[in-house]
């Protein structure tokens, strides 16, 4: 049984979601049963079953509200941005922090969305939220490249470049690390900066506010300082 999951005075839809990241961010979303989350919170397959339809729409709604989430906090630190420099600067540092401070949530966004059914409503709409994201990194770069601050030979592979140095931290950063986050971000900008171009005389750069982020209120917070193989932590 996982810590906390099974204490009757947290919402089950918030135990059952908890559950759900943690066993598919560890042992994936096709090795993950009904009853193994039914396990995780004390509950039976009926009393999952009450709260979700099925494994694969509680799936779709974790990575819709992520999504989602995620969206709405880069709008909100994009808004007041207008150099590009900024923007880009802020969308590298905002990934790298959503990623190394929810590393289960962001492992079952970035890895399972193969999980939905091809063509259905939910992978459809998954998809989108997904583009939707991305588009503010084409924006950023191409800006960047038409106004002259970016020199970039191929602009799809510089933005997948950098978004999986970004992704990167689910599977490696640890609050207990080397670095801390800030610090790992402000290097990362750098890195990013590079990787364009951009002159070193541009300036300053916006950093992201923290109380910004996105919230995930089921990401489980035993699991963050955990690095052992999924093998060792069953």
């Amino acid at each position: 049984m996982i810590t906390d999951l099974a204490d009757r005075d947290v919402d089950a839809g918030e135990r059952i979601r908890t559950a759900a990241v943690l066993l598919f961010a560890r042992q994936g979303y096709a090795a993950t049963s009904i009853r193994d989350l039914g396990k995780a919170v004390n509950m039976t397959n009926a009393g999952i079953y009450h709260h979700v339809s099925s494994k694969e729409a509680l799936l779709a709604d974790l990575m819709r509200v992520a999504q989602r989430n995620l969206i709405d906090a880069v709008e909100r630190m994009l808004h007041p941005h207008h150099r590009p420099l900024d923007r880009l600067s802020l969308l590298i540092s905002s990934l790298t922090a959503v990623h190394a401070l929810s590393p289960m949530t962001t492992r079952v966004m970035d890895g399972e969305l193969r999980s939905l059914t091809p063509g259905s409503a939910a992978h459809t709409e998954i998809i989108a939220l997904r583009d939707a994201y991305e588009e503010h990194w084409k924006r950023a770069i191409a800006d960047g490249v038409a106004e002259g601050t970016f020199r970039v030979a191929d602009q799809k592979l510089t933005r997948l470049a950098l978004m999986s140095m970004c992704t990167g931290t689910s599977e490696w950063y640890r609050p207990d690390g080397d670095s801390t986050l800030e610090q790992v971000c402000a290097e990362f900008v750098t890195i990013g900066l590079a990787a364009v171009r951009a002159p070193a005389t541009a300036g300053a750069v916006a950093r992201h506010d923290p109380s910004l982020l996105p919230d995930f209120p089921w990401e489980p917070p035993d699991a963050r300082n955990d690095p052992r193989p999924a093998e060792a932590r069953r």
